[in-house]
């Protein structure tokens, strides 16, 4: 066992500056597969990071000695909900009602919504030319309102149209600076008891009043109207019971959870779109194949819905998982405490009360599981001699696919998995899909206009010019890049 300590100030000021998964990477990298990190004075918690998937699977499982960590309860308001919540018992009640709402048959019923706001979000990319080439567009942003957008209408039923309306687009940037203060106390929650986050973070603060005063707005709005004639989650959690205890959520609950949903459900997808597109405009042959696959699967963009022939898209979905291990949308570990008794993980006896986690950027860029891990590779995604593998790219074999799918987990996995993961990968692949059948799109070539990559001064692990960088402050907060669009010839 290799091992080493840094203390938590040290991993919660990388925090504030730009997020810790790419630097907690470079650590993991530097020395080994396993990290102590000693927090008693300022998260009041002793921490092990594990970079292997080993070690991910003992930690996040099925049936494993852990659960959330106390820091968890930074992110608390008023009640926890799904993803606060550290009591076992209550988050399986929960899990089991709401996964309901969000079941593929739900996401069928969803769909035409879905549909009907990426097709806004094509018409507002092109302009009023759609025949040339487009002003540069920082595509962060308006993916940022696209999936807002979606999520407001798929759970409340309400319109708020940031995409072509700039009357709400004040939204995105409360929560993007809200959780700049989460974040950080959630590695060092003692700034909290001390009462020092509201001098630090006097800007957060007012941002998280800002979308609490518009969160609490919606939800009477919503709670009036009660079950709406559209099939909204909202509608559906209302009547919707545990199929083991037959116990059904309050109208708290339902408002907890529909508003953490649209949080964590916008930021995470507007980031795995932008990181999608920055990715395909700075690799022309992906790119190419991609819109090649998508207009020579469909005749037209009407035909571009769920099911079997968008599933038959592999370069479409292996580019997607590609960017999703390039830069996850939640990069850093989430934190597990261990249960009475202790428990091991990879080999490695933990004591009770240790906090575990495997970072999701560091086991992303894991050389043992993905061969030059700094670099675009969907061709690892794809086996040699796979259906659909047209230009015949696929370079996995049975055991290294095995081996990359083992260790992947941008949603993470066991029993506290992303409960939106189906909804999200509904949105990318019917999202990316769509605006590559209808438009071609290209990287500004305006002088100077690197938004979003890697360069020399943004510190370390961030000079590589080919990597899309986010920062890390619970969801990630991105910029770029910047792309033009116009109707495809």
């Amino acid at each position: 066992m290799r091992s080493t300590t840094y203390s938590s100030i040290h991993l919660h000021t990388f925090q504030v500056r730009s997020g810790p998964s790419s630097h907690v990477s470079t650590l993991a990298i530097m020395h080994g597969k396993v990290i102590c990190i000693l927090t008693c004075s300022v998260a009041m918690r002793n921490m092990l990071l594990i970079n292997t998937s080993i070690g991910l699977h003992d930690i996040y499982g099925f049936g494993r000695n852990t659960q959330k960590s106390k820091l968890y309860s930074a992110m608390v308001h008023r009640a926890p909900n799904t993803l606060t919540l550290i009591d076992k018992k209550a988050h399986g009640r929960k899990r089991r009602i709401i996964s309901q709402g969000l079941s593929d048959a739900a996401l069928r019923r969803y769909q035409p919504a879905i549909l009907k706001h990426i097709n806004e979000l094509c018409g507002a990319l092109v302009g009023s030319k759609p025949s040339e080439w487009s002003v540069p567009r920082n595509v962060a942003h308006y993916f940022n309102f696209l999936t807002f957008d979606i999520m407001s209408d798929v759970l409340f039923g309400e319109h708020y149209n940031m995409v072509t309306s700039e009357e709400h687009r004040y939204v995105v940037k409360a929560i993007e600076d809200s959780n700049v203060r989460t974040s950080v106390l959630a590695q060092a929650p003692i700034l909290a008891f001390r009462r020092w986050d509201r001098t630090i973070f006097a800007e957060s603060i007012l941002a998280r009043n800002r979308f609490i005063q518009f969160v609490n707005t919606l939800l009477q709005r919503r709670f009036k109207a009660a079950k709406s004639a559209r099939q909204d989650v909202f509608t559906f959690l209302l009547d919707a019971k545990d199929p083991e205890t037959q116990q059904s959520l309050s109208l708290a609950e339902i408002g907890a959870e529909t508003t953490t949903l649209v949080v964590a459900g916008s930021d995470t997808s507007s980031t795995a779109f932008s990181s999608c597109l920055f990715y395909l405009s700075h690799n022309k042959d992906w790119y190419n194949r991609v819109a090649t696959e998508i207009r020579n699967t469909f005749s037209s963009p009407d035909e571009i819905t769920l099911g079997p022939r968008l599933s038959s898209c592999i370069y479409l979905r292996a580019c997607i998982d590609e960017s999703l291990r390039m830069s996850p949308p939640a990069g850093s570990a989430l934190w597990r405490e261990v249960g009475p008794g202790g428990a091991t993980f990879d080999g490695h006896f933990i004591p009770a009360g240790y906090d575990v986690g495997t970072g999701i950027y560091a086991i992303h860029h894991n050389e043992n599981y993905y061969p030059e891990a700094f670099n675009f590779r969907p061709e690892r995604w794809i086996l040699a001699g796979a259906e659909g593998d047209i230009e015949a790219v696929g370079t996995a074999d049975r055991d290294s696919l095995a081996k990359a799918q083992g260790a992947f987990n941008p949603f993470s996995i066991g029993p506290r998995g992303c409960i939106g993961k189906g909804l999200a990968l509904a949105e990318l692949t019917l999202g990316i899909a769509t605006m590559l059948w209808r438009y071609d799109f290209v990287l500004s070539k305006a002088k100077g206009v690197t938004l979003g990559a890697g360069r020399k001064g943004l510190g370390p692990g961030r000079e590589r010019d080919n990597e899309y960088q986010l920062y890390d402050h619970i969801t990630a907060s991105k910029e770029g890049p910047m792309v033009c669009f116009r109707e495809r010839e």
